[in-house]
C-alpha cells in the first residue's frame, strides 16, 4: 500500500483539473465531473497518506505541483480572459494547495479516529 500512495500522489491533478475544465470551456460545455473527480482524488490520497509522514506527503505534493505547472505551461494556453485575475500558473498552484490542504485535513482526521479508537481498546 505504501507505493500506491506514491503513485497516486504523483498524478498531476492540478493540471488535469484545469486541462479538463479549460477544454470543456473551449467546447462550450460544462465541466460537471471535474469537481467530483477532484474530491474523489483528495479522499483517496488522504486515506492512503495516513501511514506516511507529513513531510513525505508535502514533498510528493510539491513534486506533483511542479509537474502540473510544467504540463500546464506546454499544454494549456495562458488565456487571460479565462484565468483572470491571476493567470494560469497561479490557478494551477491554487488547486494544488487546496488539494494538499484537503489531504492533510483528512489525514489528521483519520489519524485522530485511529488514535482514539486505539485508546478506547486499551482502556476497556
Amino acid at each position: 500500500m505504501k507505493y500506491v500512495y506514491y503513485i497516486m500522489s504523483l498524478i498531476p491533478v492540478a493540471f488535469l483539473f484545469h486541462f479538463y475544465e479549460y477544454g470543456q470551456h473551449l467546447k462550450r460545455e460544462s465541466a460537471t465531473l471535474v469537481g467530483f473527480g477532484w474530491i474523489l482524488y483528495i479522499g483517496i490520497t488522504g486515506v492512503l497518506s495516513v501511514n506516511h509522514k507529513k513531510r513525505y506527503v508535502l514533498l510528493m505534493q510539491t513534486i506533483s505541483c511542479g509537474i502540473s505547472l510544467l504540463l500546464a505551461h506546454f499544454l494549456i494556453e495562458d488565456n487571460g480572459a479565462w484565468f483572470k485575475p491571476f493567470g494560469r500558473d497561479v490557478a494551477v498552484v491554487f488547486i494544488a494547495i487546496v488539494t494538499v490542504i484537503g489531504q492533510l485535513l483528512l489525514r489528521l482526521f483519520l489519524k485522530g479516529i485511529i488514535y482514539f479508537s486505539d485508546t478506547e481498546n486499551v482502556s476497556s
